[in-house]
């Protein structure tokens, strides 16, 4: 069999097994059937067992000593490697490692939060979070929610371990490296940025803290050196507490979903279809966050949301669609290991500058029914807020990375130190508790060595809107685009989604915005 003939036959293989797995995934986070669990978790293994394939992976690694000048071919090759390599570990293992992580993470979507015998939602406890005022009653919510790490930690502490004997097993220190590597990316050049912008935005977010600090104090009648992590309206205090006169929600009163497709369709993009196939809203069993999940590569994309008309779901909506239509623009022309996104964090990048409008004075005034006066007092506090969600969210990004680098490279060490050292070197909570908050977060299971993508999606969003309002737009106010026109949308679809995963994401951001990936315009944009 020649390379072309093999890779056709691996592209339809893949494209089949992967079909009927995300089918099954979208099934069993939506309704929370059993059935629906256990035929995700068969498919899944099924895809482990075709990756496994001692034979096929000496093949390709043949195939790649040869010189290949068809850059198709040998980037369908290399991605073949890594999947191969990642599944090259003792096929019991493997399975252990999954069926232990379906577990886990069908209890997250089982979890509800319970107080005085009443279970909550993850909407209602943010909603407690947000409005409540007395200080036992946050505290109290916030606890009952951290629930779910007490209940998972045992099983995900194994997982963690299983994870690195596998990796181990195949010639890596730990995973936390291995899933770098096999996902092009290299922990030094991480750590790199990482550090850089921690030095850039150690100052802004002292001043931001502070500012946070006065407000909340003054909210809660306590002093500023009394406030603890359920003061700051979030779980995590991933997201930046609303400090502003201005309540961004009372402009998300009416559908968020219809204003999300207006929105699109002003770029160029029909949403309805990804729409039409997608949950949208809340339900028993179902997962309570939100995704977007490309179940074939031809077309058929569908996201999962719990919506609620306020401005966090305004802003998810407009990010989960984000993915969808990077997902749907690839040329369909391309095989079908190319017909994805160009990395994890290229398409967040997408997600998260479109994700941002719901902050926007332009999209307020365009699809919110503002009028003039209100839409300049919205543009300034609306700016100054997205400045302290941006920052706020660099500094909880730094938590979860190094957290993960520091569970992978010693899992036996007291993680829940590790855990609340890091909350107080990175988000200034001086806080903290002997108790396994860490695996309360459900991307430590669900969705592993992860995290930092978010914030390299947020450095390239900012990249990419920077050169865009300069060079498609030939705007000047790059801190508060209106760049809702069909020319935008061109760009992206043309210098970005088109071209799937044929190219490494260093040469495709360089081919699209003419630099490497930096932090100078994220920087610049909040920080300055």
């Amino acid at each position: 069999m020649n390379i072309k003939e093999f890779l056709n036959k691996q592209n339809r293989e893949i494209k089949k097994i992967q079909e009927k797995e995300y089918k099954f995934y979208f099934d069993a986070i939506t309704t929370g059937k059993e059935e629906f669990y256990r035929e995700y978790e068969k498919s899944a293994m099924e895809m482990e067992d075709f990756f496994h394939n001692k034979e096929n992976f000496e093949k390709i690694k043949g195939f790649l000593k040869k010189s290949i000048e068809d850059s198709i071919i040998k980037r369908q090759l290399n991605l073949l490697y890594e999947s191969y390599l990642g599944s090259q570990g003792d096929i019991v293992l493997l399975k252990k490692i999954l069926e232990k992580s379906t577990k886990v993470e069908k209890s997250f979507n089982f979890f509800r939060a319970e107080i005085n015998g009443e279970k909550l939602t993850d909407n209602q406890i943010k909603d407690i979070l947000k409005e409540e005022q007395n200080s036992e009653k946050l505290k109290q919510t916030w606890e009952a929610s951290k629930k779910q790490g007490e209940f998972v930690a045992k099983e995900v502490l194994e997982i963690i371990k299983l994870r690195n004997e596998l990796a181990q097993s195949l010639g890596y220190e730990n995973y936390f490296n291995m899933s770098l590597e096999l996902n092009e990316q290299k922990e030094e050049e991480i750590d790199k940025i990482f550090l850089d912008l921690e030095e850039k935005t150690n100052k802004p977010f002292e001043e931001i803290k502070k500012e946070i600090g006065e407000v909340l104090s003054k909210r809660y009648k306590i002093k500023i050196s009394e406030l603890k992590p359920w003061h700051y309206h979030d779980l995590f205090f991933q997201e930046a507490p609303e400090i502003y006169e201005i309540d961004l929600d009372e402009f998300y009163k009416e559908d968020v979903i219809e204003k999300a497709i207006k929105f699109y369709e002003g770029l160029g993009f029909d949403v309805e279809d990804i729409l039409d196939q997608s949950d949208l809203y809340e339900k028993p069993g179902k997962y309570q966050h939100a995704c977007c999940i490309n179940i074939d590569n031809s077309g058929d994309v569908r996201i999962v949301q719990n919506t609620k008309n306020n401005e966090k779901w305004m802003d998810t909506t407009l990010h989960e669609l984000g993915h969808g239509i990077y997902d749907k623009n690839v040329d369909s022309t391309l095989p079908f290991l190319l017909r994805s996104h160009a990395h994890t964090f290229v398409t967040e990048s997408i997600a998260l500058l479109f994700g941002r409008n719901s902050k926007n004075s332009n999209f307020i005034k365009r699809f919110c029914d503002v009028d003039e006066e209100k839409a300049e007092k919205v543009s300034e506090l609306g700016k100054k807020q997205l400045k302290i969600r941006e920052i706020v969210f660099s500094r909880w990004c730094q938590v979860m990375y190094y957290f993960e680098k520091g569970l992978y490279k010693n899992p036996e060490q007291d993680l829940n130190k590790l855990w609340w050292n890091l909350v107080k070197k990175y988000q200034r909570i001086d806080f903290s508790r002997d108790k396994p908050d860490w695996a309360s977060k459900i991307h430590i299971v669900g969705a592993p060595v992860y995290y930092h993508n978010y914030m390299l999606g947020e450095l390239l969003a900012s990249q990419l809107q920077s050169y865009i309002v300069k060079n498609i737009l030939k705007q000047n106010d790059v801190k508060n685009p209106d760049y809702n026109k069909k020319e935008v949308g061109e760009f992206l679809r043309k210098n970005l989604f088109e071209y799937g995963k044929k190219y490494r994401w260093e040469e495709l951001i360089k081919k699209t915005t003419g630099e490497e990936l930096t932090t100078k315009y994220f920087i610049e944009e909040f920080c300055d």
